[in-house]
C-alpha cells in the first residue's frame, strides 16, 4: 500500500512542478516590483504594471476554470508556464540589453496576468484527474503545503538573489525555475481521458454564466465573493506599493528586505493554514471574513506608524494569520455549499503575483 501520494509519478511531476511555479510567481512578483521601483521611482508606475496583471487575471479566471474542465489541464498548465518563462527570459534579455521600458513591461505584465488566469485553475483541475478520491484529502495537503510554504521561499528568495547577484541574474534564475516547473506538468500524464470533451464556444459561455447565476443566487456565495473581492481591493495595494515605499523610503533597505517582509506575511499564512486545520467546519463564512477585514485593516494602520524592519514583520505575520485561516475556512465552507468546480473563484488573500 503507498504511503504518500508523492510515491505516484504523476502526482509527484504535478507536486514537483506547482512547486517550482509558484515559487517562480513569488519570485517575480518581488523582481518585477524592485524593478519597476528602480527603473522609474514611481509607485504610480508600479502600481499600473501590477494592475495591468491583475485585470485580466481577475476577469479571465472563470474561462480558465470552465476550459480546464473541458480541454487537458496538463496541456493548458504547460503552456502558461512556458509562456511565463519566455516573459520572464525577455525581462532578461532587456537588463542584459539596458533596452527596459515601462511600457513594455505592463505589457509583459498583462500577459502574465492572463497566463495566471489559465495556470492556476489547471493546476486545480489537474489533482482530481491523477488521484482515486479516497485519497484526495492527503493529495490536497501536499499541495496545499506546497503552495504556502512556496509564499514563504520565493520572496525571500528573490530579495536575496536581487541583493546579493543584482536584478538580471534573478530574473535568469526566475525563467530556470518556471523552465523547470513547465518540464514537470509536461511530464504529467492524465489517468482518465474520458472525462475530456471538445470545446466549443456556446459550452464555454454557458458555463461560465451557470456558474455566475449560481453564485449570484446564493446569498452566502455572494456576500462572501463581495467581501473577498472588496478586502483583496483594499489589502494588495497597501501590501506591494506601501511595503515597498516603506522599505526605501524609511527603512533605507533593498530588495532583500523588501522580499523578507513579503515572506513574513507568507510565513503568517502558513501558520494560518495549521490553525484553521485544527478548528471545526463553519456554517457560514460572511462573519469570519468581518473579521478578517478589521484585522487586516488594523494591520495596514499599524504599518503606516512601523519604525523598524522588525516591527513591519511582525505585522505582516499578523495579517497573514489572519488571511491563511480564513482562506482555509472559506474554500471548506464554499466545497459544503457548492460544486467543487466553483473552488477556483475563491481565493485567500495571499501576497498577489503579477
Amino acid at each position: 500500500m503507498l504511503k504518500s501520494p508523492l510515491q505516484l509519478p504523476n502526482f509527484r511531476w504535478l507536486w514537483f512542478g506547482q512547486t517550482f511555479i509558484f515559487c517562480a510567481a513569488q519570485f517575480w512578483f518581488v523582481a518585477l516590483t524592485w524593478l519597476v521601483l528602480q527603473k522609474t521611482g514611481s509607485g504610480v508606475a508600479l502600481g499600473t504594471v501590477l494592475m495591468a496583471a491583475a485585470i485580466p487575471r481577475g476577469l479571465l479566471m472563470l474561462v480558465g476554470g470552465v476550459i480546464s474542465d473541458r480541454l487537458p489541464p496538463n496541456t493548458i498548465a504547460a503552456i502558461a508556464t512556458i509562456i511565463n518563462t519566455m516573459l520572464s527570459g525577455l525581462m532578461t534579455i532587456m537588463l542584459l540589453t539596458n533596452t527596459f521600458h515601462l511600457q513594455v513591461a505592463v505589457v509583459v505584465s498583462a500577459i502574465f496576468g492572463i497566463s495566471d488566469a489559465f495556470l492556476y485553475p489547471a493546476t486545480l483541475a489537474l489533482l482530481p484527474r491523477l488521484i482515486r478520491k479516497s485519497r484526495l484529502g492527503q493529495a490536497n495537503a501536499w499541495m496545499q503545503g506546497s503552495e504556502q510554504i512556496t509564499n514563504v521561499i520565493g520572496p525571500a528568495g528573490a530579495g536575496l538573489a536581487i541583493g546579493s547577484l543584482g536584478l538580471t541574474a534573478a530574473f535568469a534564475f526566475n525563467t530556470i525555475l518556471f523552465a523547470i516547473g513547465a518540464g514537470c506538468i509536461y511530464l504529467v500524464r492524465i489517468r482518465d481521458n474520458k472525462a475530456i470533451v471538445t470545446l466549443k464556444p456556446q459550452a464555454l459561455t454557458t458555463g461560465i454564466v451557470e456558474g455566475l447565476n449560481h453564485a449570484w443566487k446564493h446569498n452566502g456565495i455572494r456576500i462572501s465573493l463581495l467581501l473577498i473581492a472588496m478586502i483583496n481591493f483594499a489589502i494588495l495595494g497597501p501590501i506591494v506599493v506601501g511595503v515597498a515605499e516603506l522599505v526605501t523610503v524609511r527603512f533605507d533597505g533593498d530588495a532583500t528586505t523588501f522580499g523578507y517582509l513579503q515572506s513574513a506575511y507568507g510565513i503568517g499564512a502558513l501558520l494560518g493554514v495549521w490553525i484553521a486545520s485544527q478548528m471545526s467546519a463553519i456554517k457560514q463564512i460572511k462573519t469570519p471574513l468581518v473579521l478578517l477585514a478589521g484585522v487586516l485593516g488594523f494591520g495596514l494602520i499599524a504599518l503606516g506608524f512601523a519604525a523598524h524592519p522588525w516591527i513591519a514583520a511582525t505585522i505582516m505575520i499578523m495579517m497573514g494569520i489572519g488571511g491563511g485561516i480564513v482562506g482555509v475556512l472559506g474554500i471548506t465552507w464554499l466545497q459544503q455549499e457548492t460544486v467543487i468546480g466553483c473552488i477556483s473563484t475563491l481565493q485567500p488573500p495571499d501576497p498577489p503575483s503579477p
